[in-house]
C-alpha cells in the first residue's frame, strides 16, 4: 500500500467521526508538514532563494508556512503547496524543488518505521533516502539506513 494511500485512509477514518458538510464539492488534498525526527521542529522548507537558483529544500524551524506544507500523491510525488508545481526531486544527492515532471528522481516511496509515528522517504528503487544534515543546510538523499535518526520523519497533517 502507497504511503498516499495509507495517509488517505487514516484521515478518511477520522473523517467518519465528523458531519459530513451539505456542499458536493470535492475536498482540498491533504497537507502535511514533514518534521525531522532528530531535529524536533525542522521540517521541509521549499526555498526560493533568489541568490541561490537551485531551489534546494531544506530543515527549517516550523512557522506553519505554505512553503512548508507538502501534498503526498499516490504516484509518489511530493509537491510543494506554495510553489503548487513544484516536486521534491533529488538533484546530484541533494533535496530541491523542480517543476512536476513525473521523473524518476520525483518518485518516494514512505515506509514506516515504527507502525505510522515516523516514516523513511525513500527515492523509489534507489535505496537512498531523505536525510537531515543540519539545519538551514540542504536536506541530502543518502543510503536508507532505518537506524539512524536523521532520516526518519515524523507527518502532520495540517
Amino acid at each position: 500500500m502507497t504511503l498516499g494511500r495509507i495517509l488517505t485512509a487514516i484521515v478518511a477514518a477520522a473523517s467518519a467521526l465528523l458531519v459530513a458538510p451539505t456542499s458536493n464539492a470535492a475536498p482540498d488534498p491533504d497537507r502535511w508538514v514533514l518534521e525531522s525526527v532528530a531535529v524536533p521542529n525542522d521540517v521541509w522548507d521549499q526555498t526560493n532563494w533568489a541568490w541561490d537558483p537551485q531551489y534546494p529544500i531544506i530543515p527549517h524551524p516550523r512557522h506553519d508556512g505554505d512553503n512548508q506544507k507538502w501534498y503526498i500523491s499516490d504516484d509518489g510525488t511530493i509537491r510543494n503547496v506554495q510553489y503548487d508545481d513544484w516536486c521534491a526531486t533529488s538533484v546530484g544527492g541533494k533535496l530541491a524543488g523542480r517543476p512536476c515532471d513525473g521523473s524518476d528522481s520525483q518518485r518516494w516511496d514512505g515506509t514506516s518505521y515504527d507502525g505510522y509515528h515516523s516514516w523513511l522517504f525513500e527515492l523509489r528503487g534507489t535505496g537512498d533516502c531523505v536525510t537531515h544534515n543540519g539545519t538551514y543546510t540542504e536536506l541530502i538523499v543518502t543510503s536508507c539506513n532505518p537506524g539512524r535518526y536523521d532520516q526518519r520523519w515524523i507527518i502532520h497533517k495540517v
